[in-house]
């Protein structure tokens, strides 16, 4: 299990029906991302009997006199998804001792499925579970989670920022080797394409993996969450757009270019075709590079990764 829906936070007064519905179907987004990814959600038996806008459950919002009303393309979606979730009660994982629990200096409140997922994920980090959440009631991102006075990061999602996020936190908190790395960099890193064996290139890099993961993370999320934006726009703004970003980027000069043993190196079969990756980000001015080529970006592709190296003729 990845993800589970906290109920807790489908409290819709004070919101507009318009919010509401948009943040919803946030929700349903990532139940389907998820899903598509080959991770499993659930969702608490409580969550469709409890009151959500004042006194009335969810249910009660698909009436057609309901004066806060769920449209019916959205009742439809909610149906399909939640049809094949489990609920976690009905599993064997681990129970917390109390539902109760705080998040940062806030008050304590009553959040079972939060509890619940902190449990599992001080049982084992690899494990961790995020939370799922209604948008505009929670925050997003890593929250620090107090349950019986015994503190853990539990992620909460309600985006696709977020989302992505809690997968880049996994790699660089729980993964040990590049082939963990590459099994969570698709959720992590959905923008880019990696091609067929890049990451076992980061073994050839300067240091120990342990040492690399938390700035190989750090330049990739920028290539995926700003790559397309920077390459669409002029190419000679390529490297100061990137550096305001933090990240040291560039093209190969022509010298480089014109030697045909640093082509090959550069070069791999990408679908059937040959690609060249010239641009490349440095971890270090002088060496550990990642390799990349934006040219399928300008039709709509995938920024494509394909080289992680120490550093190339």
């Amino acid at each position: 299990m990845r993800f589970v829906v906290d109920e807790s936070s489908w409290r819709f007064d004070g919101l507009v029906l318009a919010e509401c519905v948009e943040a919803l179907e946030l929700i349903l987004d990532q139940l389907d991302d998820a899903r598509a990814q080959g991770h499993a959600a659930c969702y608490s038996e409580d969550l469709f009997n409890i009151p959500v806008w004042q006194d009335q459950t969810f249910y009660d919002l698909y009436c057609a006199n309901a004066k806060f009303q769920i449209p019916r393309a959205t009742q439809e979606r909610v149906a399909a998804i939640f049809s094949g979730l489990p609920k976690w009660q009905d599993g064997d994982a681990l129970w917390p001792t109390t539902f109760d629990i705080q998040m940062g200096d806030g008050p304590t409140e009553y959040a079972p499925s939060i509890a619940w997922a902190h449990k599992q994920t001080t049982e084992s980090k690899a494990d961790a579970i995020a939370c799922i959440v209604f948008l505009n009631i929670r925050p997003v991102g890593a929250c620090n989670i107090a349950v019986s006075g015994d503190i853990a990061c539990i992620w909460m999602v309600g985006d696709k920022a977020s989302y992505c996020n809690f997968f880049r936190w996994l790699i660089v908190e729980t993964t040990s080797k590049p082939s963990e790395m590459e099994k969570l960099s698709g959720s992590a890193f959905p923008s880019i394409e990696f091609a067929e064996g890049a990451f076992s290139g980061i073994k050839d890099m300067s240091k120990a993996y342990h040492e690399l993961v938390a700035e190989v993370v750090r330049h990739l999320g920028c290539l995926a969450d700003h790559g397309q934006r920077i390459f669409l726009e002029q190419r000679t703004r390529v490297e100061a757009e990137f550096g305001a970003l933090g990240v040291n980027i560039s093209d190969e000069n022509g010298n480089t270019k014109g030697d045909k043993v640093a082509r090959k190196e550069r070069t791999r079969l990408i679908d059937g075709v040959e690609v060249v990756f010239w641009w490349h980000t440095k971890l270090e001015r002088h060496q550990d590079r990642i390799h990349i080529n934006p040219d399928r970006i300008r039709d709509g592709g995938k920024l494509i990764v394909g080289i992680f190296c120490n550093h190339l003729k």
